[in-house]
């Protein structure tokens, strides 16, 4: 019997969606978040903003530069956690 160990890291709860630029992260089955490829000033820039399905409803996280995919999750992450305490993805 061979054991398979999956490794978790907030990067792992990133999917693409169908709609170019645009991501969700999930915890678990639940979307949390939202990451779009965005244009400000000429700079494309990645947007991170908290789930709703009322767009009005969602919180800006931050901003962050188009090549920083990995720094954009895992903040988006984080702030997650702040706000809604330990995940339960992460665990068996």
């Amino acid at each position: 019997m061979q054991l398979v160990v999956q490794v978790w890291s907030p990067m792992s709860q990133l999917q693409r969606s169908p709609e170019p630029g645009v991501w969700y992260i999930f915890d678990r089955s639940k979307r949390i978040a939202i990451i779009r490829l965005i244009e400000v000033r000429g700079r494309r820039l990645l947007r991170s903003e908290t789930f709703d399905q009322n767009p009005a409803q969602r919180q800006l996280i931050g901003y962050f530069p188009e090549d920083a995919m990995r720094l954009a999750v895992e903040c988006t992450w984080s702030e997650y956690v702040r706000l809604t305490g330990p995940s339960a993805s992460n665990r068996i």
